[in-house]
């Protein structure tokens, strides 16, 4: 008999950096007072619909950790392991890390030099990545595309996995340009959906053993609750 996982994918909360509007890719800032009031509001909406987890995961960020622990604490399932993965952390922004959005977005370049529409950006991870990797990165930390997409995509199928031996869903905390990227290799068609990926906000793959198959993207119906 088929059995199929739920894989509760959650963007970490708003961080001092977020609110500063300040890129932050590796390095890591604090939950906001609103942030850690989201992840908690998260966490007792799945709690009052039923939700229990077989497994919990997070990148090895602290925004992310911050945010799984507190969704789990809320939830009532703070006794829940909680596994720290560093392959779901964000990209790396080079020596962009740390500096405001604005310059960041307006330092990326197409092939002809001409800067990245913003509306377009999404369409064009790959190149976007290798702009970074190849033009944006000083100090050598950065990734391909290729490089991220295999992290993410590893672990991804590594705790469907995992959950499914276990028989439970699993909640996922990571980052916007990796949850953008995870949605671009597994729901390309559906990008648009995903365009300004709100904090805390919540995409739900189910996973039969093979492949994973959207069902919903960018949710915040739970901070409403």
């Amino acid at each position: 008999m088929e059995q199929h996982t739920t894989i509760y994918l959650v963007r970490h909360g708003q961080t001092m950096l977020n609110l500063l509007d300040r890129a932050q890719g590796w390095s890591d800032s604090p939950l906001t007072p609103a942030g850690r009031d989201s992840a908690a509001c998260l966490g007792q909406a799945l709690g009052r619909e039923g939700v229990r987890f077989g497994s919990a995961w997070s990148s090895d960020s602290g925004r992310a950790i911050e945010t799984a622990r507190l969704i789990l604490q809320h939830s009532g399932q703070e006794v829940l392991p909680l596994n720290q993965d560093p392959r779901l952390r964000e990209w790396c922004l080079g020596h962009m890390e740390g500096g405001p959005n604005r310059e960041f977005l307006t330092a990326l370049r197409q092939l002809d030099g001409a800067p990245f529409p913003l509306d377009q950006l999404d369409t064009h991870l790959p190149q976007v990545a290798d702009y970074i990797h190849q033009h944006l990165d000083r100090i050598g930390m950065s990734q391909p595309f290729d490089q991220i997409a295999q992290r993410l995509t590893n672990a991804f199928h590594d705790l469907a996995q995992d959950a499914a031996e276990k028989g439970g869903d699993a909640l996922v905390v990571s980052h916007g340009l990796s949850i953008k990227t995870l949605i671009f290799l597994l729901a390309r068609d559906r990008l648009e959906e995903v365009s300004y990926l709100k904090n805390t906000s919540v995409c739900r793959f189910s996973w039969d053993g093979v492949q994973f198959c959207p069902l919903a993207l960018n949710d915040v119906h739970y901070l409403s609750q």
